[in-house]
């Protein structure tokens, strides 16, 4: 399951929706929610968290959210190919039982931290 917080760009659940990908979209379900009840909301899902939100990474390294996998989006210009296939990749292997970690996907690269 993938769960996209509500700052992300469009094209991104369009994508998925396109590839068949289980996904919920807090800007469709919960939107207003704060980022400690979306990081809830990804926990009780078993949801990979996509955001293009950086405080995700202060609440999870320095808050002590524990459990939740985290996919922050990072590129200077909307191009989508620079990333598209990483991102397919990613969501389309994610399993909840695989470690929790950060990643951060760039136009350059994709870095990975284990929780």
């Amino acid at each position: 399951m993938i769960l996209f917080d509500e700052n992300i760009e469009e094209y991104w659940i369009q994508l998925s929706k396109k590839f068949g990908i289980d996904y919920i979209s807090i800007r469709d379900n919960f939107f207003g929610v704060s980022d400690e009840e979306v990081i809830l909301i990804a926990l009780q899902n078993k949801a990979l968290l996509i955001t293009e939100d950086k405080d995700f990474g202060n609440l999870v390294f320095s808050h002590g959210f524990q459990g939740v996998s985290v996919l922050l989006i990072r590129y200077d210009k909307p191009i989508y190919s620079q990333i598209e296939k990483v991102f397919l990749e990613i969501i389309s292997n994610y399993s909840h039982l695989d470690n929790p970690k950060f990643m951060v996907l760039t136009g350059k690269n994709l870095r990975v931290r284990k929780l």
